[in-house]
């Protein structure tokens, strides 16, 4: 992903990696640093006020110094509690983008859980297959959209 990529933008691409539709509460927080998140909507009143922990909005934020310093953990679905971390793994040089449009994954393996899998039957199995094409081909048609503020998941 690009080094200019906002907080909510990377919000979104882990959507569409998921293939999950954006229907629950998230939040952003460096590993490293408890005392500071990135949520949609920032509320300066809010309970985390009171006890220091800094609400900043994910649409003003960019990950990547955070990255730098360490992971960055993603809380998806409050109720279902999905907690991934982020890492920086390694930086492309211009030369080794060979032409890959960006943002893109480039491995992966395993299913993801369905969105709302936690709760369900041991018989219902809701998990999305791998599937790199796929999660590429969402990928590009995010980048190529343009920089849009509203936009609807089921479009990828």
């Amino acid at each position: 992903m690009p080094i200019s990529l906002r907080y909510d933008q990377l919000h979104v691409l882990l959507q569409l990696t998921f293939s999950w539709d954006n229907e629950h509460l998230h939040l952003f927080h460096p590993k490293g640093n408890p005392d500071r998140e990135y949520v949609p909507e920032p509320d300066t009143d809010s309970a985390n006020s009171m006890f220091g922990i800094e609400d900043i909005g994910t649409s003003e934020a960019y990950p990547y110094q955070d990255l730098i310093d360490g992971p960055v953990i993603y809380k998806y679905d409050f109720g279902d509690c999905w907690e991934h971390e982020i890492r920086l793994k390694h930086l492309l040089t211009f030369d080794e983008l060979d032409g890959r449009a960006l943002p893109s994954c480039v491995r992966g393996s395993g299913a993801a859980p369905g969105e709302d899998a936690r709760g369900l039957g041991e018989d219902e199995d809701v998990s999305v297959p791998y599937d790199r094409k796929v999660i590429n081909a969402r990928l590009e048609k995010w980048a190529t959209a343009g920089n849009r503020l509203l936009f609807d998941l089921n479009d990828y």
